[in-house]
């Protein structure tokens, strides 16, 4: 065949499509007819693309006879999908509705067709569907007054204005605890081996109480080994009566049994007199409590993934809520 040749606009359309289209088979047409009109030969194309030169020439008659038309990519019936559009419905019904590894959704599948599927096709069946392997989380959404829960919402974006502001103190109370055994993280391993934490049954546990400030995120808090009561509770409340202020405090707090009851009521009235007042979150609404966020950094983030115990632990823990806001901190934004 002659040489081909191609003009200035024909080149750049060239280029782009050889660059910019979606399809890969698309990109290498335009990509080696722009090379036949640079003068490379059909061998020399051949060879850059590592395929036949009846290939190229074939691009060569295409383009000839149909222009761009005919380096768009036809249609390839190769094998037939292993799932009809109906199975990956159901497939999909399954996913949405109950979760699962690929394993446990291939045998469910399995149960619904009566024949196996493997999971490399529910894999990728899944990601054309849009579905995503993704870690799963409890909640307690589905239980809480979603009604109530804007409403708290408005108040305490309300109660964050006016701390800005230092119109009032706002903070947000809670108590957590540490366990010898840390919770399963994520952590830089060698490849080939797994990283373990020695597991065992201990009954000792280094409870915290804590109140988080809004307007500078510094943290009150005092730690016991003992279980944490409503005592508890009201000592820790009446120690942040008595700190020096210049404005109201508010806390912030769920509605666990050891924060209410009638000695909790008795107290407010004291607490009322000295600037101090509670302000319960809705129900199943713990997103709404920033000290939420602090525990869970503490936990999984700061703390080392090491079984400790007794005076270990102790010092742990101690040392994770005295460097707060020094070499651990949290951007609450």
């Amino acid at each position: 065949m002659k040489g081909l040749t191609v003009n200035k606009e024909e080149n750049r359309t060239l280029r782009e499509m050889g660059i910019f289209h979606p399809h890969a088979r698309t990109r290498r047409h335009a990509q080696g007819v722009r090379m036949l009109g640079q003068g490379m030969t059909l061998q020399q194309v051949a060879d850059e693309f590592e395929v036949h030169i009846n290939s190229v020439e074939h691009w060569k008659r295409c383009w000839i006879e149909l222009g761009l038309g005919g380096l768009y990519e036809g249609y390839h019936s190769g094998r037939p999908p292993a799932l009809s559009h109906k199975d990956e419905k159901a497939l999909r019904k399954i996913a949405e509705k109950e979760g699962g590894s690929s394993r446990s959704l291939s045998k469910r599948l399995h149960e619904f067709l009566r024949w196996p599927v493997s999971l490399d096709t529910i894999k990728r069946s899944l990601r054309r569907m849009g579905l995503r392997y993704k870690r799963c989380r409890l909640s307690l959404k589905d239980k809480r007054n979603e009604v109530a829960f804007r409403q708290g919402q408005g108040v305490l974006a309300s109660l964050q204005t006016m701390a800005q502001s230092r119109q009032c103190d706002l903070l947000y109370f809670d108590e957590t605890g540490f366990g010898p055994n840390p919770p399963v993280q994520y952590s830089w391993t060698r490849i080939g081996q797994t990283r373990r934490a020695m597991s065992g049954s201990h009954r000792q546990r280094v409870n915290v109480l804590g109140a988080l400030r809004h307007h500078d995120h510094s943290l009150v808090w005092r730690a016991h080994e003992k279980r944490t009561v409503r005592e508890d509770v009201i000592a820790f409340l009446d120690d942040l009566a008595e700190q020096p202020h210049s404005v109201a405090r508010i806390v912030v707090l769920d509605n666990a049994p050891i924060h209410k009851g009638e000695p909790m009521e008795a107290k407010q009235q004291e607490w009322k007199k000295k600037d101090l007042y509670l302000y319960y979150l809705p129900s199943y609404s713990p997103e709404l409590n920033q000290i939420e966020i602090l525990w869970k950094q503490a936990k999984y983030f700061w703390r080392r993934f090491l079984h400790l115990a007794g005076d270990g632990l102790r010092e742990e823990v101690h040392s994770i809520m005295q460097n707060y806001g020094k070499a651990f901190t949290v951007n609450f934004a």
